[in-house]
């Protein structure tokens, strides 16, 4: 999640840095909320991290050669379209970029 959050975060900056203030009690920057966006999501990592939990492809046991397969199974399983819908809707490309985030982090 860390990786897609850091990823929509452009779409409503503000709303991450809420979720940053109210959950982790970060100091709000009205200057600069992607920079509280940003710590918010840090700290979601680290949360994350301390109950073990996999933050990255190398602690899930994942290659980045594996990213077609996962966009794949992810964008078109369950008789999807080739695209995810949430907060955004993510499209193969969008998935793919998330995907090597997480390989490189």
């Amino acid at each position: 999640m860390p990786a897609v959050f850091t990823y929509v975060m452009e779409h409503d900056a503000m709303r991450f840095a809420q979720v940053a203030v109210r959950v982790w009690g970060c100091q709000m920057d009205f200057s600069h909320p992607e920079a509280t966006a940003k710590e918010g999501i840090e700290k979601l990592k680290q949360f994350l991290k301390s109950l073990g939990m996999p933050t990255n492809f190398k602690e899930l046991g994942a290659k980045e050669e594996d990213i077609p397969a996962l966009v794949r199974a992810l964008c078109r399983g369950d008789g999807r379209q080739g695209s995810i819908s949430g907060f955004v809707t993510l499209d193969e490309a969008d998935c793919a970029k998330i995907y090597r985030m997480m390989a490189r982090a």
